[in-house]
């Protein structure tokens, strides 16, 4: 139950350390994407962390959704499948990275970014069904609010996301950060309430 704090680690890494390799590049202006894409200069050193936050998020949804699935109301469940599908689409990010603005568009950046609109309605089921189902229970109530919350934020600066983008705003990174940060600060949170409980 620890691995989603891991990952969470993992992944802000990547952002921190790709960021650090490749001058010139803006965490205001630019996609988290871009460190990993083809050809830039961050790419060796962050891809490794992105793949490694890919795979131990995947089996933290897996180790949630297998040893919660029975305990709780049957929302967990659907939240629970949701959560592992979210990061099973997740780990299909290292197989096509993005076509940086400009450049020729290939198979691998159509597929990435196919695979982005994939994960949106999954990114929102997860927190909202499993919110709905820890809402009923009294030990968990407080979080389950949260993590409903947090499915609300996440379409609402989703949209915002998409709307920055379309519209080429500069700050369209700042918007990113902030719409993919409310899922690891629940992603986070639940690991260490898990955590907890179990040690």
């Amino acid at each position: 139950m620890s691995l989603g704090m891991v990952a969470v680690l993992c992944y802000i890494s990547h952002i921190i350390i790709g960021g650090l390799l490749w001058p010139g590049y803006s965490h205001l202006h630019q996609p988290i994407s871009d460190l990993t894409a083809a050809n830039v200069p961050s790419r060796d050193i962050a891809f490794p962390f992105s793949v490694a936050y890919g795979v131990l998020a995947f089996i933290f949804a897996c180790a949630f959704w297998f040893y919660e699935r029975t305990r709780h109301v049957k929302a967990i469940f659907w939240g629970g499948l949701c959560f592992v599908a979210l990061h099973f689409v997740s780990l299909l990010y290292g197989l096509f990275p993005e076509d940086l603005p400009g450049s020729p568009t290939s198979f691998q950046g159509t597929m990435h970014i196919i695979i982005t609109v994939l994960i949106v309605p999954f990114t929102i089921l997860t927190p909202l069904l499993i919110g709905i189902g820890f809402v009923k229970e009294k030990s968990w109530r407080t979080f389950g609010v949260y993590s409903i919350l947090t499915g609300v934020f996440i379409i609402i600066f989703g949209t915002a996301t998409g709307i920055s983008y379309a519209k080429k705003f500069y700050y369209f990174g700042l918007v990113e950060r902030l719409n993919i940060g409310l899922l690891q600060l629940w992603t986070a949170l639940l690991s260490y309430r898990l955590f907890s409980e179990n040690s």
